[in-house]
């Protein structure tokens, strides 16, 4: 391994400029060495001012037009104190509303998924207050009081509908904004649009999804998964197939960032780089591959025979899409942050999203959410890759179809998350209580960290302090 480091230059991930613009190094941004201050990760203060400057501000994830495939299909997303329904209003139009009735201001659906029901005096599909009985259509519009007579008319005259919010969506990925003056998604989103083009998310569907309350705070729980520094102590068994050191960090306009995990070869870690290890045959039989035909392949280049193994797969379960990616993405995870709520690893065949949300009232605790999404196989005999639990003994269920969408859970013991959430999970309210700690003064941060700084400098600049 290589002693010497460049912090301007850093790692990277694809010297041959292999995967073309789009896996080019980023032009290095230097936020610094000043220490964070630690009581951003506990002060009410802070929270307060996190939640009127920036989180009414950004674009944040709400869920998968998949959720809503029919008019009439909604799903609720919360956000700090806020709740929002997010309902197809047309075969090709979704909206989004705050989830509160403006007559006493219960909220109107309950449930995380679910169906408008039809108000039986016009057949319209509608949403119902199960408080006092007002109605709404699905486009917002108020359609019914309930013994209307007895409001006076200067009451009914400020009667109103559901308030919108704005909402758009990318790749299947639904977002919505509280500002109506925020720029559009795409732009706000910088480079990850055209990055990620060519990885049609809307075939993946949902294997998993979990959604826990964490004791610790938004920011603490995020930075756990926009760096790869901790692999090694957290995460030991990747060690012998998985880029743990020389990850390529890039930072990009408006708080986005990535990180580039190479997988399926000998890294720098291993001592004997020609040797192919047991993990790294498991990654070629883990999809239907047969080690025994790579034997001419050397450790350190055994990502040509994960990479031929993964193609043959795609091609056996009719994923044609796969042609168009280029061998890093093929093999690798392609892991952006998109600021300011959730990290994105994207596998050719899988995705994680992961979703750190604000706590209503506590900033020393946050709503973690994870769901885990995979290309559907059509061979009964082929297990589908799960993330949650990544590596050579990542099986998923056998023969999944994708066709049945998992309920929401929350898991109730450290195994559900799947194996790698697991060990995250567990070392994540132990940083909170750290952070807590008179002996600590703050992160000091390594530039296998910069996306930290990064994303804490765009928070800074919605509070007003950049």
């Amino acid at each position: 391994m290589n002693d010497q480091f460049d912090y301007k230059t850093g790692f990277i991930a694809y010297p041959e400029d292999s995967s073309g613009d789009i896996g080019k190094k980023a032009p290095y941004v230097d936020h610094g060495t000043d220490i964070p201050d630690k009581s951003r990760y506990y002060s009410k203060e802070e929270s307060e001012l996190e939640w009127e400057k920036l989180w009414q501000k950004v674009w944040v994830f709400a869920g998968l037009t998949q959720d809503i495939e029919e008019v009439g299909d909604y799903f609720k997303y919360d956000l700090g104190r806020e709740s929002f329904i997010i309902v197809r209003t047309a075969p090709e139009e979704i909206k989004a509303f705050y989830n509160v009735c403006p007559h006493r201001g219960n909220r109107l659906v309950y449930n995380e998924f679910g169906r408008a029901g039809k108000n039986e005096r016009n057949g319209k599909d509608c949403f119902t207050c199960c408080f006092h009985g007002w109605k709404f259509g699905i486009e917002g519009e108020l359609q019914e009081i309930r013994d209307y007579i007895i409001f006076r008319d200067e009451v009914k005259a400020k009667a109103h509908g559901l308030i919108e919010v704005r909402c758009e969506i990318w790749n299947s990925l639904v977002f919505i904004t509280m500002d109506d003056d925020a720029q559009p998604l795409l732009e706000y989103m910088d480079v990850i649009p055209e990055h990620l083009k060519v990885f049609p998310l809307d075939k993946l569907r949902v294997l998993r999804d979990l959604e826990i309350e964490w004791d610790a705070n938004w920011k603490t729980a995020l930075e756990a998964f926009v760096e790869f520094y901790h692999a090694d102590n957290v995460h030991p068994e990747v060690i012998p197939f998985s880029d743990t050191l020389e990850t390529q960090y890039d930072l990009y306009a408006n708080g986005m960032s990535r990180m580039f995990i190479r997988n399926g070869y000998a890294t720098c870690r291993v001592d004997n780089r020609d040797e192919v290890s047991e993990e790294m045959k498991g990654l070629v039989s883990l999809y239907g591959g047969n080690p025994d035909d790579y034997k001419h392949i050397k450790g350190y280049e055994w990502r040509k025979a994960f990479c031929d193994t993964k193609r043959k797969w795609a091609k056996r379960n009719g994923h044609d899409f796969f042609k168009n990616l280029t061998d890093d993405q093929v093999t690798d995870d392609w892991n952006y942050h998109i600021f300011p709520t959730i990290t994105i690893n994207v596998f050719s065949d899988g995705l994680l999203i992961q979703n750190f949300r604000p706590h209503a009232t506590d900033p020393e605790k946050c709503v973690y959410q994870a769901i885990t999404m995979c290309l559907p196989v059509t061979d009964p005999e082929q297990h589908v890759f799960d993330i949650n639990s990544f590596g050579p003994e990542a099986f998923g269920p056998k023969g999944w179809d994708g066709t049945v969408r998992p309920n929401r859970f929350r898991p109730s013991k450290l195994e559900d998350y799947g194996h790698v959430l697991a060990q995250d999970s567990e070392r994540v309210p132990e940083v909170q209580k750290g952070l807590r700690s008179k002996a600590f003064k703050g992160s000091l941060l390594s530039e296998s960290e910069c996306r930290i700084r990064h994303y804490l400098a765009e928070v800074d600049k919605y509070l007003g302090r950049g």
